[in-house]
């Protein structure tokens, strides 16, 4: 891959701030393929894919894009076919309380509370952080995140559950900053 994790944050960040449809990357051999609309435009022509794989293609390999499908029309129903999920389980205000700091998601992926299934969470409300204390992990293309509060004080909501995609900006906490 000739893209590096901090490239695809900013070109992430730059398609959080636009309007569109549908967007198509290459750099090298990566490929991007991003659509809000739910499915691609050229859905007919893409392999079928798993839901996870939907929101960012890594592209068919050559071979894949030369054989032939059995039934062209298959992967359209299974892409609008996905649910789409809540991904907070506390409404983020629009703005934070005075005092307050949200802690965001620093790029697109899926947000997780503990450092393996079945262990404890990095924090819960209530908890007390300092900057460098690590409150989650965002996965991205198999690679762990740490992501750090960034600041000092007392978590006091958690507005992404385990699990759920979270997206470049998007809030994951609020932390009541220490005096």
């Amino acid at each position: 891959m000739d893209l590096d994790l901090e490239e695809l944050a900013a070109v992430i960040e730059q398609l959080d701030k636009t309007e569109f449809t549908d967007f198509s990357f290459e750099k090298g051999d990566f490929r991007l393929r991003v659509s809000r609309g739910g499915h691609f435009a050229d859905a007919a022509a893409a392999a079928p894919q798993a839901p996870a794989q939907a929101a960012h293609d890594a592209g068919p390999s050559p071979a894949a894009a030369a054989a032939p499908q059995s039934s062209p029309a298959a992967p359209a129903p299974a892409l609008q076919a996905v649910p789409t999920r809540q991904t907070q389980a506390t409404p983020a205000p629009s703005t934070p309380e005075a005092g307050h700091t949200v802690v965001t998601a620093p790029m697109l992926g899926t947000f997780y509370s503990s450092p393996k299934p079945g262990s404890p969470a990095f924090v819960g409300i209530g908890d007390t952080v300092e900057a460098d204390a690590v409150v989650c992990i965002v996965e991205v293309m198999k690679l762990m995140n740490s992501v750090q509060a960034g600041v000092s004080g007392t978590v006091t909501e958690i507005y992404a559950k385990d699990g759920d995609l979270v997206e470049f900006g998007q809030p994951l906490f609020a932390v009541r900053e220490s005096a």
